[in-house]
């Protein structure tokens, strides 16, 4: 074996080579495996949050500094950061006032603001922060304290304390950055304090491997203070630590997953390599049977080539992998020897190298003994087969299976492609026949000695085809990032409201928000609507949007309605106007003036007033009481159209009879009363009347019940039945259901007239089903439904049982001028609005560890084998002509240095070319099996839409003129250098 190696070195070499770099290539895997777990570790602590992630040394009783000491020494020994030291105080009377001191160190480092950090505190005044609550006066004095408040800030965190202070509610806290300052105040000693000492936990020194060894040491740390009685406790962030052991873990494998798929397609290589080396391998054999070898020396001597041929091959693509892992790991920012440490080093890394060593000598052997290359055909079937099941399941194939189904198709059509490359260039030569020579000849040449081509053009078609399908993955999952992130965010921005439930547009008005924006801003209204079905009620979520904004919801498909958007927009705007106005009081109105009486019992009466933008503004007016009377009251600012008239129980009245109701066994009493309203009349500012308002026709609804018959005054009937009376104009919601979109499951509640009756915010809507919706953006994934209207139709029926209710509560923005909107709400009041931008989450999609390790994976193995099937082609092709029967053949034939030299560019470009088509079209048999790999991957966890096949015919058709033509510029350079060895030879 040693001879032959010695006599004929590149007798081995595509086998070698291939091999060596499918062990490189499953190195570099396992290398990114454990980058990519590191990284999914990282960003599964960061997502925690700090106090979610801290470790925290409690201590209950007076702190001494040898106290301080063995805290710091406890989280130093975890190998943690310099704590920071919190001392908490219970709420505590300080001249009249009630407050909350705290003491946080470092405290710059974790309080957002203007103000300036305290100074440290003395006997005689101890300055202090006010973090939350209201606090009028900015001195304490008492016996033993004297505080004072020397400015405002808010906690960036929950960590230090364990909760943020609200703002303006709740007891003032006053922070300090002076622990021991704070302690060493008499007059607070006798105060019940909690000292603890933070330490989180630093994510960008903390890596994957170093999880389950800091978890151990939290553990018996903890362990060890209960076993001791200390007064101190240790409380660690263990789900934290848990969650990011769990995606380290799964990362490696999911990677893995994809990686070994590859690593099969380029398998390929070595075993068409090794059926190139049959006929040999027989000669050489048949020599030693003829010499006299027995089968078992026959079988030694096969075997053990292809053992050591592996062996040396597995060596080199070791050392090559070590380089690369060590480049990776360099690139990430990551101790290259802890990640060879953790890969191939391990023990698992160098028991895995040694089995794909035994593998691939098997492998090898079994390719050269097998009689008329069974195996091969075998290995065709289970691919076919796989492929077959797997598009008959329609992309549900899950796990393993559906990444590895595509290279064991790639596998098989690189049989099928061996089997009949033969026959497809005998066919082609005699087709070839009239030709121009240089192509005769160069059919000629490769259907002659068809071994040679038909194992160069099974490599191209094997590394097209696993392109191909690297593509498709590639663009399945960037749309895939795409649809949820405009699942997330229809537009581009959403905002929503405040903590405090402010909302946008209470923060600022529509046209500033378009201002901008400098594009469309859709207001929204997010409720929930209750209907019922069969002997239940169910509960969904509502929406409110402009019907013209539908069109711009980005990632929409066809098959997500019953209808095309546009024909839905339009069913959801009713005819005609969906709100009649209530009279407009002119601008130069100073009061309001009404006439009411209620003659059984009193009835407080308010104007509901409505702006220019909508806003509803109540304006009391006083009680209706027996004895009619004319009441005035004095109108804001700007002009006003009066929307309604709001009917309620005096509130002394309302808290006497709920006190009877809640004592008296009985039944609750209630009570009813006429009512009668009317004319409103607008005052000027000298008292003149400048409008004068009839109120004869307008309706009753709620606890008001009646309809007008025309006049001045409305009469009516008010029941006190704990809800409040609205009058106001005829509505058209009053005669015209609502127009909805709606899910199935809600459109198949609906009557046989497709009315169905809803109940949002507690007031009644009547709804007509207009078109069926599969989904829809940012209702929830387990949400039993959705209904969807007009916004401006769905507040015009709200407001007609209730006036203001229909006001809008986040917006939709459509903008050009992402960094723009984005500083302006980075700041100020806008500042805490919550706020989403479609492009930072499609971003944060693309770029998880996961996606980027298998996009990565996928495009390294499609490279490889584009280099193996160049590789190959050339000792294929080119290695041919250096036999001399074939020079002496072409010599014989008039075959000049000019046309040899097109006959090889020929060959090369004719080989390369039928390999490309063939694998363009494993490629788009492939693309339908994108999904199934995305998901088996794991690479999008339960995506939502769910994921589409996209089968990039462009970027497949650009890649395959890009091969043919690196194959035109191969044929070019491989000539050239025949020729050139030819003239020196």
């Amino acid at each position: 074996m040693a001879a032959r190696a010695r006599r004929r070195p590149g007798h081995w070499l595509l086998p070698a080579l291939g091999l060596a770099l499918a062990t490189a290539f499953a190195c570099a895997v396992a290398a990114e495996g454990v980058i990519a777990a590191d990284r999914e570790a990282r960003s599964a602590l960061a997502g925690s949050g700090s106090q979610q992630r801290s470790v925290e040394v409690s201590w209950l009783g007076p702190v001494t500094p040898a106290v301080g000491r063995r805290a710091q020494a406890l989280l130093h020994g975890l190998g943690l950061p310099a704590p920071t030291r919190v001392a908490l105080m219970n709420p505590v009377r300080l001249d009249g006032v009630i407050v909350r001191p705290a003491a946080i160190s470092s405290l710059g480092h974790w309080v957002s603001g203007r103000a300036a950090l305290p100074g440290a505190c003395t006997p005689s005044v101890c300055p202090m922060l006010l973090a939350g609550g209201a606090l009028q006066r900015r001195i304490l004095h008492v016996p033993g304290v004297n505080i004072r408040v020397t400015g405002t800030t808010t906690l960036r965190s929950a960590t230090p304390l364990g909760f943020v202070p609200p703002k303006s509610s709740g007891t003032p806290v006053l922070v300090t950055g002076d622990e021991r300052g704070l302690d060493s105040l008499s007059g607070l000693s006798g105060v019940y304090r909690s000292h603890s000492w933070l330490s989180p936990l630093r994510t960008d020194q903390l890596q994957s491997w170093q999880l389950a060894g800091l978890e151990r040491r939290l553990q018996a740390a903890q362990a060890a203070l209960v076993q001791e009685g200390s007064q101190f406790s240790l409380s660690a962030p263990f789900a934290a630590l848990d969650a990011a052991r769990a995606e380290a873990a799964t990362a490696p494998r999911r990677l893995l997953t994809a990686g070994g798929g590859a690593l099969a397609a380029l398998s390929v290589f070595l075993i068409l390599t090794a059926y190139g080396l049959r006929r040999d391998q027989r000669d050489e054999v048949q020599r030693l049977q003829i010499a006299g070898a027995r089968l078992s020396q026959r079988l030694v001597f096969s075997l053990g080539e292809a053992a050591a041929l592996s062996a040396c091959a597995v060596v080199a693509g070791f050392a090559v992998g070590i380089a690369v892992c060590a480049l990776l790991a360099h690139a990430a920012g990551l101790p290259v020897g802890a990640v060879l440490n953790h890969s191939l080093l391990s023990l698992t890394g160098v028991v895995t190298l040694a089995a794909g060593w035994l593998l691939a000598s098997a492998v090898i052997g079994l390719v050269l003994l097998a009689p008329g290359g069974r195996a091969a055909d075998v290995l065709a079937l289970a691919g076919a087969a796989a492929l077959a099941l797997a598009l008959s399941r329609g992309g549900s194939t899950g796990g393993a299976l559906a990444v590895l189904v595509a290279p064991l198709a790639c596998v098989a059509a690189g049989v099928v492609v061996y089997r009949g490359a033969a026959a497809l260039l005998r066919a082609g030569e005699r087709l070839a026949r009239a030709g121009p020579l240089p192509a005769r000849l160069a059919l000629v040449g490769l259907a002659r000695a068809p071994v040679a081509p038909s194992l160069a053009i099974a490599f191209i078609a094997v590394s097209t085809g696993l392109a191909g399908f690297a593509l498709a993955y590639r663009a399945t999952l960037e749309r895939g990032a795409a649809d949820q992130a405009a699942d997330q965010v229809p537009l581009d921005a959403r905002l929503t409201p405040t903590p405090s439930f402010q909302t946008p547009l209470e923060l600022a008005p529509l046209a500033r928000w378009r201002r901008l924006a400098g594009g469309s801003v859709l207001a929204v209204r997010r409720t929930d609507a209750t209907f019922t079905s069969g002997a239940s009620s169910v509960t969904v979520p509502a929406l409110g949007i402009p019907a013209s904004g539908l069109a711009l919801i980005h990632g929409w498909r066809t098959s997500d309605g019953s209808a095309p958007l546009g024909r839905l927009a339009a069913r959801l705007r009713p005819p005609g106007p969906v709100r009649s106005r209530g009279p407009v009081l002119p601008a130069a109105a100073r009061s309001l003036s009404l006439t009411m009486s209620a003659p059984s019992a009193a009835v407080e009466v308010a104007a509901e007033l409505r702006d220019s933008a909508g806003t509803v503004t109540e304006l009391p007016l006083g009680l209706a009481s027996a004895r009619p009377r004319t009441v005035t009251a004095r109108l804001p600012t700007g002009r006003h159209e009066l929307q309604a008239l709001e009917l309620s129980e005096p509130a002394g009245e309302q808290a006497t009879t709920g006190h009877q109701n809640a004592e008296n066994p009985a039944a609750a009493t209630q009570f009813s009363t006429a009512v009668s309203l009317g004319p409103a009349v607008a005052i000027g500012r000298s008292g003149e009347r400048l409008q004068r308002s009839a109120l004869g026709r307008w309706d009753g609804v709620g606890a008001a019940a009646g309809s007008g018959r025309g006049g001045s005054a409305m009469r009516l009937r008010f029941a006190d039945s704990g809800a409040a009376g609205v009058v106001r104009p005829p509505q058209p919601s009053d005669v015209r259901p609502v127009p909805v979109l709606v899910d199935p499951a809600t459109a198949a509640a609906a009557a046989r007239n497709r009315q169905i009756g809803l109940t949002v915010d507690g007031l009644p809507v009547r709804g007509v089903v207009v078109g069926v919706l599969r989904r829809f953006p940012t209702v929830p994934a387990d949400a039993a439904g959705f209904v969807i209207a007009d916004e401006a139709t769905l507040a015009a029926a709200l407001e007609a049982s209730l006036p203001g209710q229909g006001a809008a509560d986040e917006l939709w923005i459509d903008t050009a001028k992402a960094r723009v909107l984005g500083a302006a709400l980075g700041g100020g009041a806008l500042a805490s609005l919550g706020q989403s931008f479609r492009s930072a989450v499609e971003h944060r999609l693309r770029t998880e560890p996961i996606a980027v390790g298998t996009l990565g994976t996928l495009a390294a193995a499609a490279g490889l084998g584009a280099v193996l099937a160049i590789v190959g082609l050339l000792a294929a092709l080119v290695g041919a002509l250096r036999e001399p029967l074939v020079e002496r053949d072409l010599a014989i034939q008039g075959l000049g240095p000019r046309a040899l030299r097109r006959e090889l560019q020929l060959r090369i470009l004719l080989a390369g070319a039928l390999g490309v088509l063939a694998g363009a079209a494993v490629a788009a048999v492939l693309t339908r099996l994108a999904v199934a790999a995305v998901r088996g991957g794991a690479t999008i966890q339960a995506p939502r839409p769910p994921l589409v096949t996209v089968a990039p015919w462009g970027q497949l058709a650009l890649g395959a003129l890009g091969l043919v033509a690196a194959f035109a510029l191969v044929g070019w350079l491989a000539s050239a250098a025949v020729m050139a060895r030819r003239r020196w030879a």
